[in-house]
């Protein structure tokens, strides 16, 4: 009777292992899902990575508050570096790396470190940005999405014109 019930907690422990692990997969499949659709300007996918009432906050760069708030930012984004920039189009590829993840039941956190190359007017001139996201997750409706994003910007570096790009 003994060993039944040590294989029973065993299997338990394993379950929740397997759920645990699970849930990283699909958090990181969620942060891998954001840096596509910015790199692909998709707005509406980029908004639909986000729970109906998520927060962006982004500090200096603006803040935004619910799913559709969140599209509208990020659909907005581009431009306004255009316009900051004086410049007639920008193109933007924006890297995560090491993404850590921890779950809590139905509520997970995390961070990914980032490397974004921006580009204005097709010019050899890239700039490099490096930060941070600060993530907050949430199952809605099935699926785990972002409650909250957070932005923390470390710099930006203007790159050497030599570096050429093929984008």
């Amino acid at each position: 009777m003994a060993d039944e019930v040590d294989l029973a907690a065993r299997i338990d422990e394993l379950s929740a292992r397997v759920r645990e692990l699970e849930a990283i997969r699909e958090l990181t499949r969620l942060r891998n899902a954001f840096h596509h659709c910015l790199n692909a300007q998709d707005w509406e996918g980029l908004g639909a990575l986000f729970t109906r009432d998520a927060h962006l906050a982004y500090g200096s760069f603006g803040d935004a508050r619910g799913r559709a708030a969140i599209r509208e930012y990020y659909s907005a984004l581009l431009p306004k570096m255009v316009e900051l920039q004086g410049a007639s189009e920008v193109a933007l590829r924006n890297f995560n790396q090491v993404h850590q993840v921890e779950v809590d039941g139905d509520r997970a956190s995390g961070a990914c470190f980032f490397v974004e190359h921006v580009r204005f007017d097709k010019a050899d001139l890239v700039h490099q940005s490096v930060g941070r996201f600060s993530d907050t997750y949430v199952i809605e409706d099935g699926r785990w999405l972002f409650e909250r994003v957070e932005l923390d910007h470390y710099w930006v570096v203007p790159q050497n014109k030599e570096w050429r790009w093929p984008w």
